[in-house]
């Protein structure tokens, strides 16, 4: 089924734009509104017409990390945010191949690259274990849960779970090397082989996504029924974080695990389009209401010399 995975070289420049900004003081960037810096590491997004954005937490800076790609279909960066691995269209015409990138952020030039053949030559997403040893596909309509070491060679293909296949459902890494899959409404995860899995949490909702992990492995935040929730890795103490007028969106965790970044006012724009405005709230299972300005306790992420909170229409990540 995946067993063609072939090497390859190509050299990538990065490219670094930086906008000139200066502090907006009326919308400070920090968990202590008197202390700006309080947030930590850099948050980084995606945007149709300006590809992916970083944005310096300390300091409101923001910049053009990679500019867009009409052929890349997916981006990680690792937990240090030195290395970000990349899925694309091969430029080749081996249209039944993804090309993975393995890139070093600082000068853009290539680690590892190989192609993966993914059943029917389908889109594939892939995440970084924290680690960096291991590659996870997110699965496909065709395929499950792909798992390969950093350079391409297959290790396993979790296809099912109790005799129901595992496909086009969310995925995400632990720390200790083992993926929070989702069948359905219930949330699984997998021994460190990825042979096995335990359940853990049956879900109250129908409609439920996008669940990631804190740095220690210890909370678990996803979206469900139109807001963020909050619970603790073995599902316990399951607890509504947001609250507001529209759709709150795709939680991400500062590193510190303190706080968590969400897109806010999520909105479809077309076929395959959506937006969000980024918005940090506190990571310890209160409620915060994210409509803007009815609660002085919900940070917008605003760039210096900006008045707006940031928009994302695709990928976001906080390390």
């Amino acid at each position: 089924m995946m067993n063609r995975i072939q090497s390859g070289t190509i050299i990538l420049i990065l490219s670094m734009v930086i906008f000139s900004c200066s502090k907006n003081t009326d919308n400070p960037q920090g968990g202590d509104p008197d202390n700006p810096a309080s947030f930590s590491g850099a948050i980084y997004y995606e945007q149709a017409d300006n590809g992916i954005i970083k944005l310096d937490m300390s300091t409101s800076m923001k910049g053009v990390l990679f500019p867009p790609d009409i052929y890349r279909y997916s981006w990680d960066l690792s937990r240090d945010s030195k290395r970000m691995l990349t899925t694309s269209q091969a430029d080749d015409h081996d249209y039944d191949a993804n090309v993975y990138t393995y890139i070093n952020v600082a000068d853009g030039t290539i680690i590892k690259q190989f192609k993966y053949y993914p059943t029917e030559g389908d889109i594939t997403s892939a995440l970084l274990s924290f680690d960096e040893k291991f590659i996870a596909v997110k699965p496909t309509y065709d395929d499950g849960i792909v798992i390969m070491d950093i350079n391409g060679k297959l290790l396993y293909v979790l296809d099912a779970v109790n005799g129901i296949k595992i496909r086009d459902e969310d995925i995400c890494w632990m720390p200790d090397n083992t993926i929070l899959f989702r069948v359905k409404n219930k949330l699984y995860r997998t021994s460190s082989d990825f042979k096995q899995a335990d359940l853990i949490k049956e879900m109250p909702f129908n409609d439920w996504r996008s669940f990631v992990t804190n740095a220690d492995g210890s909370k678990i935040s996803f979206y469900a029924s139109n807001h963020i929730w909050l619970m603790n890795a073995d599902g316990s103490n399951m607890v509504q974080v947001t609250e507001s007028s529209g759709v709150e969106a795709a939680p991400e965790f500062s590193p510190d695990g303190k706080f968590l970044v969400i897109g806010n006012d999520y909105h479809v724009t077309g076929p395959f389009g959506h937006l969000s405005y980024l918005f940090i709230i506190p990571a310890d299972g209160k409620k915060y209401n994210v409509d803007e300005g009815k609660d002085n306790r919900v940070t917008p992420v605003i760039a210096r010399q900006e008045k707006d909170p940031e928009i994302c229409g695709g990928n976001k990540l906080w390390r």
